[in-house]
Formats: structure tokens, sequence, C-alpha cells
């Protein structure tokens, strides 16, 4: 007797938990590493090993593969030859474009000119997001989500917009969002009074009822953020899963990895963004994963965990001068598997302070 997994059902282990979850529906549990050891093992036959153990082991046993089946989360198989008919891909497939990501911050609609438009079909960018700061007039937002029609025949998959919530600009999205652009739109409205999803057609719109704060506000790491795409956690296991295959324009114009990283590759009116992604300094951090960052490569979470490199505990480097610390704004703990309010933690004050975050930091 075997126990086969679905293909979209991942587990990973941590020192002191491990986790499972199934990308195709959102299911995710802590498990005890004993049972990761058990699961880890697609050929481990069950017949065998539930004659070598007592009954009070033999009931945990019938328990865990209880659970995997009652879960829909993998099914039993007789035979081996059963087993390795059930074999699925499970290696990630790198794009064949050189950047799939643009993060654009605005202060202002100039920055979305013709050549700036050209770069980005250029350059076969697939997901697009335009972070708006909160002094832009929401004529001005409205003056920008006007043109990315533009982008209709681009190999764009996704545009995201976060912009702070207001009336006006959703009463235009709700008026205008079948003829803004026929690409999929996602609107994420923050600072709103209600926490909330709704669905028009191709367009997304997520409120939430925090600020988020650009660029300070990026990197905050909890549940209500890890990601449980297949494909993500896939590329989590070979590259950095903030910074891949990313670059970014700042609301300086200057251009970054991360619009929050600290150096910058030139300026976008002098600079093309071909010319900063061929900067022999730009794809450091690319491949930097999760295995090889500290206190986060014993944590169960940190293939479906956004990896920040531009805010973090400023402890470690490697042999390559490449910061190798915690993110800053994770509480977790994967030796005692408790979460924590991260800014009131003392041993992140220095960090805190050289970053200008003190306004950040939660008044008990």
């Amino acid at each position: 007797m075997f126990l086969k997994l679905f293909n979209s059902v991942k587990i990973t282990k941590g020192a002191k938990n491990s986790i499972i979850f199934d990308a195709n529906n959102g299911f995710l549990r802590l498990i005890p590493n004993t049972f990761f050891d058990l699961l880890s093992n697609e050929m481990r036959n069950y017949s065998r090993l539930k004659k070598k153990l007592d009954n009070d082991t033999l009931e945990v046993l019938d328990e865990y593969l209880n659970f995997i089946t009652d879960n829909n989360l993998g099914f039993i198989v007789y035979s081996k030859k059963e087993l390795l008919s059930f074999q699925g891909v499970s290696n990630f497939n790198e794009t064949l474009s050189n950047c799939d990501y643009l993060i654009l911050d605005v202060n202002n609609s100039n920055i979305l000119n013709d050549n700036l438009i050209q770069q980005i079909c250029t350059l076969n960018i697939k997901y697009l997001q335009f972070r708006f700061l909160d002094k832009v007039e929401v004529d001005e937002i409205i003056k920008v989500i006007s043109i990315i029609e533009i982008f209709n025949d681009s190999n764009i998959n996704e545009i995201s917009i976060v912009v702070k919530y207001n009336t006006k600009l959703l009463f235009f999205i709700k008026e205008n969002y079948f003829k803004i652009s026929n690409k999929f739109l996602h609107f994420v409205l923050h600072s709103s009074n209600e926490q909330d999803f709704q669905i028009l057609d191709h367009v997304y719109l997520t409120f939430i009822n925090n600020t988020i704060g650009i660029p300070l506000g990026c990197g905050v790491i909890n549940l209500k953020n890890v990601n449980l795409n297949r494909i993500f956690y896939l590329e989590a296991q070979q590259h950095n899963s903030c910074l891949n295959k990313k670059i970014s324009i700042d609301s300086e114009g200057n251009i970054r990895n991360c619009p929050s990283m600290p150096q910058s590759f030139g300026n976008i009116k002098d600079t093309t963004l071909e010319e900063a992604l061929s900067h022999p300094d730009f794809k450091k951090y690319w491949n930097l994963t999760k295995d090889t960052i500290e206190v986060c490569k014993d944590c169960e979470f940190r293939y479906i965990c956004t990896d920040c490199r531009a805010y973090t505990e400023r402890t470690h480097e490697n042999k390559e001068g490449l910061d190798i610390s915690k993110p800053l704004k994770c509480g977790y703990n994967p030796y005692t598997g408790e979460w924590e309010e991260w800014s009131t933690n003392p041993l992140k004050e220095k960090a805190i302070e050289y970053y200008g975050m003190q306004e950040l930091v939660k008044k008990n």
C-alpha cells in the first residue's frame, strides 16, 4: 500500500513544524515533523510499515493517512507500478523573457510616456504593477488608468494597481472597467473602510482597511500574505521569491530591482530598462533562495513566503557580500512555532531606526 499526494499538494519541513498545502484550493495546515517524514518518501510501503508498529503507533499512522484522504490531498494505490504511473512534473519552468515583472511607483501621470511604454513592450513584461503615492491627485490617477489600454496588444498578462481608496476613483472604475483594458486587472484599494473583494468581469477589486505605505510598507510577512500558488512554490526553491526577474522604477525615476532596494542602476530619464538589466550587479539577488537566508532556511513557510531584501534585520552577509539576514518585518520564530509583533521586538530596534521606520512601531 502506497500513498500518492496530488501534484498540487506540497509539503515543507521546518525546525519545529511542517506544513502541507494544496495550491488548488488554498488548504494549508501545520503538521508534525514526524508526519512530514512519513510523507516525504513516496515509495514508502505502508503495508510493510504497519507490520512493524505497535498498536498505539499504528493508530497514529492511520490517523495521518485518513487526514490525507479525508481532506482530498492524496489517495491510496496498491502497487509501485500504479504509483509510478501518477508521477507528475514538479520542476519550475523558466520563462524565455529576461524580465517578467515591472513595478512602477507613480507620483504623476507623466511617467508613462511613449518611450517607457515601448520599453515595457520590448522587454516582454508579463506582470505590470502601478503603485500610486498618496500625494497623487485622483484625476492624475484616472489619467494613467485611462491610457493603459495601450498595452492591449502587448505580452502583459496582468496589470495591478495599488492606490488609496477614493470614491471618485471607485466610481470611475465601475463605470469604465469594460474599456480600461482587455488584460486581467487587479485594483488594490487600501485605506478603505471595509475589507472586501469584488469581481467585475476580468477586473478584481480588493479593498483593504489598513494603509499600504509606499515604499516603507513593503516586506510585511504574515499568514495573510503567504502565496499558495504552485508555480510560486517551485520558483522559490530555485530563485529569490521577490526579486527574480523583477525591475522597478521608483517615484523619482530611479531604476532598481525593487523600488525599496538601496542600489540604483540609473534613471529612466537617461537610462533604458535594458541597460539597467545588463549591469553586472542588477541580478545579484535573483538566485538567493530562502534556503540560504538565516532563520528562514529553518522555516516551514519558506517556499510560500515572499522574501524581502530591502528591509532586513541587517545581521548577516554571505561571502559574496549579499545580505542574508531574516526579513525585518517577519515576526515568526520557526524554532518555537510562534508569531509575534515584529515591530516591538527589541532585537529589531537598530534596523528599524536605520530604515527610519519608527512610525511603524506598534503602540501598546
